[in-house]
């Protein structure tokens, strides 16, 4: 059987599995579902007594839907995104029938895509991590100038995307940044924006979970002093390292992982002087190959090995 992973050209990291995968005898098919249709191909057929038939068919290769083992979900670009007439219909169109055949296929995910629609919002992922057990910075989502400017007074704080990237092409990031208190909140009403009660951080963590076993805690130390968001740092400007965590903050992760559906989370914590880990969010599609060149941590190997035996796949929330 043969496993199916869903990502972009672009996608590099993707590689790495996908090179894990072959050194290991797994059979995979890399696909971007932009490509269908045309360069990619799709037939799916319910049959009189309703069995689910047919084919992903590419220039190289054709996997029948029951031959798919598991399923990578990692940075897919969306069906039917080379229409040049009716594009919406077409993409709509195209969506629901590919991922409805994958769905139909019974193959386990990494991550199902309701898991992954889930995991995108926000406020539901801090009130799902307190209620896993972990510790979670006071947080505002708002439309409301003086809601804003209040929660601003109180203490420090700082302004992050809700939905971290912005979705022109090339996507746009927004950095973490500070917010002074008397800062003009008027921008507010014309956009819901986050504002979080600032930590007093030493240091960062991002602790990569692949299934129900296998977790890969990252120690991001900046060089230089103090920093907001070390993914705009250099590399060579952080020490990376592989430490333990504790076990109370192993179990709550793992209780965070069951409520959203996944099986794979980069998920980024921010350190206290104390020690105190405050949760900070969980991507359900992050990046693990800068830890893995940084530190050795086989996540790439994990991966392969849970895609080609996928134990512990949690199903899907609802």
């Amino acid at each position: 059987m043969t496993v199916l992973i869903l990502t972009s050209e672009e996608d590099v990291t993707a590689d790495m599995v996908v090179h894990r995968l072959v050194r290991q005898g797994t059979p995979v098919l890399r696909v971007d579902p932009a490509d269908i249709p045309g360069r990619v191909a799709l037939t799916a057929r319910i049959t009189a007594g309703g069995e689910l038939v047919g084919h992903i068919t590419t220039d190289r290769q054709r996997l029948a839907l029951t031959d798919v083992r598991s399923i990578w979900l990692r940075r897919p670009g969306r069906p039917g995104a080379g229409a040049t007439e009716q594009a919406e219909w077409v993409a709509t169109e195209t969506e629901r029938a590919f991922y409805g055949a994958l769905r139909a296929s019974g193959a386990p995910w990494m991550n199902h895509p309701d898991a992954v629609s889930l995991s995108r919002y926000k406020p539901w992922q801090l009130h799902a991590a307190h209620q896993a057990g972990m510790r979670v910075p006071e947080t505002v989502f708002t439309t409301v100038p003086d809601d804003a400017s209040q929660f601003a007074v109180a203490g420090p704080v700082i302004v992050k995307s809700v939905s971290g990237r912005h979705p022109e092409d090339p996507p746009g990031t927004l950095p973490t940044c500070r917010v002074e208190p008397d800062a003009d909140f008027a921008g507010v009403a014309a956009s819901a924006t986050c504002l979080q009660r600032e930590v007093a951080k030493v240091a960062d963590l991002r602790l990569t979970v692949v299934g129900a076993a296998r977790m890969f805690p990252c120690f991001i130390e900046p060089k230089y002093g103090e920093t907001l968001d070390w993914r705009w740092l250099p590399a060579d400007e952080c020490e990376w390292a592989i430490r333990e965590i504790p076990a109370a903050l192993q179990a709550s992760v793992r209780r965070y992982m069951a409520a959203a559906g996944l099986v794979y989370a980069a998920v980024d914590f921010a350190i206290d002087a104390t020690g105190r880990f405050w949760f900070l969010e969980a991507n359900q599609g992050g990046q693990f190959g800068f830890v893995e060149i940084a530190t050795g941590a086989p996540i790439s190997q994990a991966i392969a090995d849970w895609l080609t035996s996928p134990v512990g796949a949690t199903p899907c929330p609802g």
